[in-house]
């Protein structure tokens, strides 16, 4: 399952993140991502968010983590998410250029991450994830 202008990807979705520190979750999202085919190089995007994340906290609240960045590691806006034992939600953000467009789909995707995050948590698959946070961005209006 794909979002309709493929954005997001129910296949980078997983409800089986294994809990470790920041690099670990960060790696074990490269791997999410590169299933949706955006990741040109899972080296450089690593480096990238890894820079991003030691300059300021990523965390959104204590239930949700927004690793992200700009980066040449990713050919188009890319998203990876996992939970950790139904209680913390990781979320890597890549994006290849500077734009509006893409400032906009994470401000949108952040907006109904925070919204559904109930019911991310109580996800039983990577699908159900993708279902819930489709739900979400309709409800906001973004399709």
């Amino acid at each position: 399952m794909t979002h309709k202008d493929n954005w997001i990807d129910a296949v980078s979705m997983t409800v089986d993140l294994e809990d470790g520190d920041m690099e670990e979750i960060i790696g074990q999202l490269i791997e999410l991502a590169k299933l949706n085919g955006k990741v040109s190089d899972a080296d450089i995007l690593e480096k990238d968010i890894m820079r991003r994340e030691r300059m300021a906290s990523t965390a959104i609240d204590d239930n949700i983590d927004v690793p992200h960045s700009l980066t040449a590691g990713v050919s188009d806006f890319c998203v990876s998410l996992g939970v950790v034992g139904h209680k913390k939600i990781f979320m890597l953000i890549a994006w290849n250029e500077s734009n509006t467009k893409n400032l906009k789909q994470m401000a949108a995707l952040l907006e109904a991450v925070k919204n559904a995050e109930e019911k991310i948590l109580a996800a039983t698959s990577g699908q159900e994830i993708f279902r819930v946070i489709e739900a979400a961005l309709t409800e906001l209006g973004v399709n």
